[in-house]
């Protein structure tokens, strides 16, 4: 053949060898198609004229048209083109054009009777077509009607196709190109019949129903038609079982074979094992897209290859009417007795066929997606189980069955590891979206790099699976990092699921809304109210915040009662009671019909005051016998608590932002949150309004957190600026916790001159405000060196906290108390009084505090003679911390493990340890400058004892050793002249003058050390090692006259002869505004 014609697709020329000949531009193509549609005879000039031109032909239409046949007779081979007297002739025999050849295929296929030759036959012909007919012509006038009547031609040849290919029983492999037929052509219903007929050829039957129905609705609603008798016949062979399925197998109906991979869930494989094992009826409970299908599935396989002998599986989604449920399962398990019935079998009925087919056999019937036909899927559970005792039934539902000796396993999100967990990157949750975007992107790997991101969006989309696999589908056209970012749209986001899922898991809003739909009126006014709280809810705050103003007291556990039993709320149980979780994709579904609803404003509100009256409550307890009850509320309600703070802040909303803010504050120092802490409150206290002593504790506890947060230059004038408020604000005020904030803002600036200051808190109405007071007069008494009474202080605040209640208080006097005892060089007694603040301090779970106090610790075991221990302790402190983490923190724990290699006589050990010290401290340039005193003065300790055991290098040693204790005796007594820290430096400056070879100054430093602390130190292990040198190179009269005589001037001369600025701290600095006065009773 020299030349084929192609209409079938855009127009087209192939010449005997196959090659595409080029016949120039549309007009061109026009004429040549024209021709072709009647290849052999003539189409007039008219008729051409018309066909290329429409209704615009040039001025010479004739000529026109003989210019393009001359160019087609230079192009097509064998110049096919023909002149007549009135028009022209295509001379080609008619199977040289694609359209002639397929109609005669059409034709002849109709006309045979064996199924194979259907087939082949129209296998042939739809090979010719190449994309819609006359692609390129279709807006032609002559052009659109022949495409319409080509196209369909070839759905009539597609009908008789696969309706052979039924025939021959290839029902699998027509069924994708079926059903892309019916849904872009919804109203032939040829094809709906196919489909129909081919779903239960392979045993879905419960498809095949959903299938005509879905005809069914779309003829009546597009036009207002039955379906014809011909599918309507299908469908009730269909309900009948003629025809459809096959008959039962001894074996049951096959499972399917998982194409995706199944991660975790052996918790709750081993669980459904275990019931089915002891049980008949087993639910698989969980949210939509939590992945209980896939459960199912694997449970299924698993009892089928160990225990049961027949497994069949009914799937119900697609099952719209309960009426129809019967149907369903007697087609899934391939039941044909009964052909006779002429309608819907009853449940009655149905269930008396079933237990035909179940007697006598060890049976899994599995019934999956149940939810929206509960009742009647518990009705045929409970009739089947009752007279079938070797069945068992495993469903899958979003909400329980409710039948007697049902057991349900809850299958919620997979778990999603830390950040920090050396095991997150093999964790299920993460193998499972590795595996799932791998499938998109085969290059994509969990790496180091891409692990955060991976957890974020593990977290953010509550570890469900199917989510996941959504946000998988997105590494298509987008990186892992950015899918991360765009999560707060997930219902935008999440859209690209399988074609071949079901509707409801093909985006992540169609999984919500299915559950959502099943709501009645008065869950969905709950479940979008339930959106505002953050962290979920107690049964309390549901009621206060969720009720409408009309309804009875029962009415709101009801809805959340059923929440709970569809799956949209989480019930978790712990100490306090039950508490109520939304997923996030719930929530955030929640939060769009809150908003929809015109609700948000009313709902928040009533939120904010929920919380308010809640903090209220809590406030109290926080300082006395219900600390770790309280504890545990605030922090099982702390994210709502900063969700609703942060919505304050934003609305400048100043009542609710300082309220909260000032009832946080101090649940937030009591579990070591002050950095993070300063920042919120900070913030709080920046938008206008708020009762005036709320304001002050804000602004006291914001400038703590700036201590935390080591910076110490911004800390000290937000602090005094708290001593400069009005004293109705702070210590006069009725806020226990505004007295305490004052007191302690004074105690870091240096505000009180004496103890005495603190006088103005011991009349406090509040006893926990008297027992804080005699806390705080120690601290103040240790700092400024009048250290009568400070025992006797401490003890009895230690008291008063204990019978208080109070864990936080008896802590904090408990390691001031240690310090009493270290300083009486009783090694065994301060490590009680740390062992009892660890204990304290960690049921608070106020692990900030806890490096610090163990580091005190190895330093009493040391004191106590056990150096292996203290060792070891500041070893686990350090590991703990780790080389980047605690900032200062890991200064001190370096500080201490070098003076422990210095008293071993590891000199190179305790030089490596404060080389570190001293590099977090130069690093942490912000922070309290006392830490950096006594880290230096340990080094400058150690650069002496170096310089002993080298003489050469002593001179540049030693000169280095006194630039450190210079600069750190300006640090010890740095605005708030710290004078402990100040006698430490001396007691370094003692050991340098020893090496120095001036043993005299080194005991008279050693005397004017306990001047400037206000006794003598006797916990100091390196000053222990100095004075023992002293006496024996001086004698014991000589030294001890000598270290009396130190200890005989006045700290005030003391300090300036060592050039201390005295002007600064302490003694120097006024009382506050007011702080003479007492408290109005």
């Amino acid at each position: 053949m020299p030349v084929r014609i192609c209409l079938l697709g855009p127009v087209a020329v192939v010449d005997g060898d196959g090659r595409p000949v080029d016949v120039g531009g549309p007009r061109a193509r026009a004429l040549l198609a024209r021709l072709a549609v009647a290849p052999g005879r003539v189409v007039g000039l008219d008729t051409l004229i018309e066909a290329v031109w429409d209704a615009d032909p040039p001025a010479a239409p004739g000529n026109a048209v003989q210019a393009l046949v001359s160019r087609l007779r230079r192009t097509l081979p064998g110049a096919p083109l023909r002149a007549q007297a009135h028009g022209y002739l295509l001379d080609v025999p008619a199977d040289a054009v694609d359209v002639h050849r397929f109609e005669a295929l059409v034709a002849r296929a109709r006309g045979e009777r064996a199924p194979e030759r259907v087939g082949a036959l129209l296998g042939e012909a739809e090979a010719l077509w190449r994309g819609p007919a006359l692609a390129d012509l279709r807006t032609l006038a002559f052009g659109a009607p022949l495409a319409t009547r080509w196209d369909d031609l070839r759905l009539t040849a597609a009908e008789l196709r696969l309706a052979a290919g039924l025939e021959l029983g290839q029902a699998g492999a027509v069924l994708a190109e079926l059903e892309e037929l019916v849904a872009a052509h919804p109203l032939r219903e040829p094809f709906c019949l196919l489909l129909v007929r081919a779903l239960a050829r392979l045993g879905r039957t419960a498809e095949a129903l959903a299938a005509y129905e879905r005809c069914r609705a779309e003829l009546a609603d597009s036009l207002g038609l039955d379906p014809s008798p011909a599918l309507q016949a299908e469908h009730l062979a269909v309900l009948r079982g003629e025809g459809a399925a096959p008959a039962a197998s001894r074996d049951g109906s096959p499972l399917r074979t998982p194409l995706t991979s199944f991660r975790g869930r052996e918790d709750e494989l081993t669980a459904v094992a275990a019931l089915l094992d002891g049980g008949r009826l087993v639910t698989l409970l969980g949210p939509g897209g939590a992945g209980k299908t896939r459960l199912a599935l694997e449970a299924a396989h698993r009892r089928r290859d160990a225990v049961a002998d027949h497994v069949w599986w009914v799937e119900l989604a697609p099952v719209a009417d309960a009426g129809l449920l019967p149907a369903a399962v007697l087609a899934a398990v391939g039941q044909r007795e009964g052909t006779s019935l002429e309608r819907v079998p009853t449940l009655v009925e149905a269930s008396a066929r079933l237990q035909e087919t179940f007697t006598g056999r060890r049976a899994l019937l599995v019934l999956d997606n149940c939810e929206h036909l509960v009742g009647a899927v518990a009705q045929l559970a409970d009739d089947l189980l009752a007279h079938c005792p070797g069945l068992q039934v495993l469903a899958t539902s979003r909400e329980p069955l409710g039948v007697p000796g049902e057991a349900v396993v809850l299958v919620g999100p997979l778990a999603v590891p830390a950040d920090d967990d050396e095991a997150a990157a093999t964790a299920p949750v993460v193998r499972l979206f590795a595996d799932r975007a791998a499938a998109v992107r085969p290059d994509f790997a969990v790496t180091a790099a891409t692990l955060p991101a991976v957890l974020e969006v593990c977290r953010r989309l509550d570890g469900m699976p199917l989510a996941l696999e959504l946000a998988a589908a997105r590494l298509r056209s987008l990186g892992i990092a950015q899918i991360a970012a765009r999560l707060d749209d997930r219902f935008s986001l999440l859209t690209g699921g399988s074609r071949v899922a079901l509707p409801r898991h093909q985006t992540l809003r169609a999984v919500v809304e299915w559950s959502w739909e099943a709501l009645d009126d008065r869950e969905q006014a709950v479940a979008r109210r339930l959106s505002v709280f953050a962290g979920g809810a107690t049964l309390d705050a549901v009621e206060q915040v969720c009720a409408d103003r009309g309804w009875g007291p029962g009415e709101v556990l009801d809805a959340v009662t059923g929440l709970v039993e569809k799956s949209m709320l989480l019930a978790v149980e712990d100490a306090d009671g039950v508490r109520y979780r939304m997923l996030e994709t719930i929530r955030a579904y929640g939060a769009e019909q809150l908003t929809a609803a015109g609700e948000r404003a009313e709902v928040e509100a009533a939120q904010a005051a929920w919380c308010l009256a809640l903090v209220d409550e809590l406030d109290p307890q926080l300082r006395g016998a219900g600390q770790l009850v309280a504890l545990r509320r605030m922090h099982a309600e702390h994210d709502g608590l900063l969700a609703v703070l942060q919505r304050a802040i934003a609305a400048e909303d100043g009542e609710v932002a300082v309220h909260l803010g000032a009832r946080l504050a101090w649940y937030w120092l009591l579990t070591g949150r002050q950095l993070a802490a300063g920042r919120w409150l900070r913030e709080a206290v920046a938008v206008p309004g708020g009762a005036p002593a709320m304001r002050a504790m804000c602004s006291a506890f914001s400038a703590m957190g700036r201590a935390e947060g080591e910076d110490w230059q911004a800390t000290l004038p937000a602090l005094r600026r708290v001593g400069d408020l009005p004293p109705e604000d702070t210590y006069l005020s009725d806020e226990p916790l505004g007295a305490l904030a004052w007191a302690i803002a004074m105690v870091f600036v240096g505000g009180f001159r004496s103890v005495a200051g603190l006088a103005l808190l011991e009349d406090h109405p509040d006893p926990w405000v008297v027992a804080a007071a005699h806390g705080i007069r120690a601290q103040v008494a240790e700092n400024i060196g009048e250290l009568d009474g400070l025992e006797v202080d401490l003890r009895q605040a230690h008291a008063e906290f204990e019978q208080l209640g109070d864990r936080w208080g008896r802590s904090f006097t408990a390691a001031a108390l240690s310090q009493l005892s270290s300083a009486d060089g009783d090694g065994e007694a301060a490590i009680a009084w740390l062992t009892e603040a660890i204990e304290l301090s960690e049921q608070l779970g106020t692990t900030d505090d806890t490096p610090m106090l163990r580091i005190r610790l190895a330093l009493a075991h040391a004191l106590a003679g056990d150096l292996p221990r203290a060792e070891a302790e500041a070893s686990a402190v350090l590991a703990e911390l780790g080389p980047e983490g605690g900032g200062l923190h890991v200064a001190m724990a370096e500080a201490a493990a070098g003076g422990f290699a210095l008293l071993a006589g590891r000199l190179d050990d305790a030089e490596r340890w404060h080389r570190q010290a001293l590099d977090h401290v130069r690093a942490a340039s912000g922070g309290p400058p006392q830490i950096a005193a006594v880290v230096r003065a340990g080094a400058a300790a150690v650069l002496a004892a170096r310089a002993e055991a080298e003489p050469d290098a002593a001179p540049e040693l030693l000169d280095r050793a006194r630039r450190w204790l210079d600069t750190a005796l300006q640090q010890a007594a740095e605005d708030a002249g710290d004078m402990p820290v100040t006698a430490t430096v001396v007691q370094a400056m003692a050991a340098v003058a020893l090496v120095e070879g001036d043993p005299q100054r080194a005991a008279d430093l050693l005397g004017r050390s306990a001047a400037v602390r206000g006794r003598r130190d006797r916990g100091d292990l390196g000053a222990a090692a100095t004075e023992w040198r002293l006496r024996v190179e001086l004698g014991e009269a000589e030294y001890e006259r000598l270290r009396a005589a130190g200890e005989a001037v006045p700290r005030a001369e003391v300090l300036g002869r060592l050039g201390v600025d005295a002007s600064r701290g302490w003694a120097a600095t006024p009382m506050p505004a007011g702080g003479g006065q007492t408290r109005r009773r």
